[in-house]
């Protein structure tokens, strides 16, 4: 089978698509991959090209008109442009929007807004989830992919940062975005986080570390969307059934210092959820007053005054939120990570674990690092 790859391998996405696509193709015997630079089979032009298939990040009119024109199979990557005859492997973008908006709401922000760029599929349905979670956005900043990559005039962006009302939670729709808007608040005299918090999505680690102060970034599973691209591609050459999109949640925040920060106005709350979050696992409400100094009665009223919730139901979601990272990204047994995470007994650990996810950690690990290479179709 001769498959094509259309993407630059320019950028941190494209690297991690690639590493999929390059890992299923080696458990092939009859896979040979032709694109961009010596490491592959050299793809000069695809209209001359004479393959079986094409994984593609499809990010213009002209290339999506390019590739709709081709008598061969199309799996896109990107999102940015629907077209009858693509299918699409890739993040489920309003998961995303959603997963910043629950991220955002839960530091105490009450007031949003979205940086994204203009006329493509991917970043709208990021902002769309991102509005549907926290009931509105104050404003929205859209400008086309290349204008933030160009870096050239910010005085546009810098006008939209400083109408914001202070302090705003903004979501950017990939870490090109939120490290630009960074720069702009740098150059604006506004301070990152306490005026604006910043979330961006990639994590490309490195430009993130970097940037000041580090971006926060929502991970993409990008190695696990390449594989089951290029799976997804094998089936359509077998004559297989493929829905026409195959959509990935994404991984909890990364989180760095653009987005530590709690807008709560009650610092004994701010107090109280900086603890719970980021030190050991607490085992009780009566545990954190004692900590705080300060009776149980009065710091539960405080929280659930600002928050709606319970001290106990924060402690405890914050314990999950730990368990699941362990769980995705650790070998851990199960008994270490119940131990990690603040639970006296590996049944305690597993009753907790399935109210709150449906599952068990078990199921949970399995599903989370599920990949069809341990199915390959036949």
């Amino acid at each position: 089978m001769k498959v094509a790859l259309f993407m630059g391998l320019e950028d941190y996405y494209e690297h991690g698509i690639a590493r999929g696509v390059v890992r299923y193709a080696r458990e092939q015997r009859d896979w040979r991959l032709f694109g961009p630079g010596w490491m592959f089979s050299s793809l000069k032009s695809l209209r001359s090209w004479q393959g079986d298939g094409i994984i593609a990040r499809i990010e213009s009119t002209q290339s999506a008109d390019l590739l709709e024109s081709l008598s061969v199979p199309v799996i896109d990557v990107a999102g940015a442009y629907s077209r009858p005859g693509f299918h699409y492997v890739g993040a489920d973008d309003r998961a995303i929007g959603r997963s910043a908006g629950r991220y955002f709401a839960s530091l105490g922000f009450r007031s949003f807004a979205y940086a994204g760029v203009e006329d493509v599929r991917w970043s709208e349905e990021r902002g769309a989830g991102f509005s549907d979670e926290t009931g509105g956005l104050e404003a929205q900043f859209l400008r086309s992919l290349d204008w933030y990559e160009k870096r050239e005039n910010e005085e546009d962006l810098k006008r939209f940062l400083g109408s914001l009302e202070k302090p705003t939670a903004l979501f950017a729709c990939n870490d090109t975005v939120g490290l630009r808007v960074i720069n702009a608040c740098g150059y604006a005299g506004i301070e990152v986080p306490q005026e604006v918090a910043v979330l961006g999505v990639d994590n490309e680690d490195i430009p993130c570390e970097l940037a000041a102060p580090p971006l926060s970034s929502i991970p993409l599973p990008l190695e696990e969307i390449g594989y089951r691209a290029a799976e997804s591609l094998h089936r359509l050459f077998l004559g297989r059934s493929l829905p026409r999109r195959l959509l990935f949640p994404p991984e909890n925040p990364i989180l760095r210092e653009s987005s530590r920060v709690f807008a709560y106005s009650d610092p004994l709350v701010t107090a109280a959820l900086a603890r719970i979050r980021g030190g050991e696992p607490l085992q009780s409400v009566s545990e954190l007053s004692q900590l705080l100094n300060v009776s149980r009665r009065s710091l539960e009223v405080h929280f659930k005054s600002a928050t709606g919730k319970t001290l106990h139901q924060e402690i405890i979601e914050s314990r999950i939120s730990l368990a699941l990272h362990l769980l995705s990204h650790e070998d851990l047994k199960v008994s270490a990570v119940a131990e990690s995470t603040g639970f006296r007994s590996v049944q305690r650990f597993y009753a907790v674990f399935k109210e709150h996810t449906g599952c068990t950690p078990v199921e949970y690990r399995e599903r989370s690092r599920v990949s069809l290479r341990n199915n390959p179709p036949r």
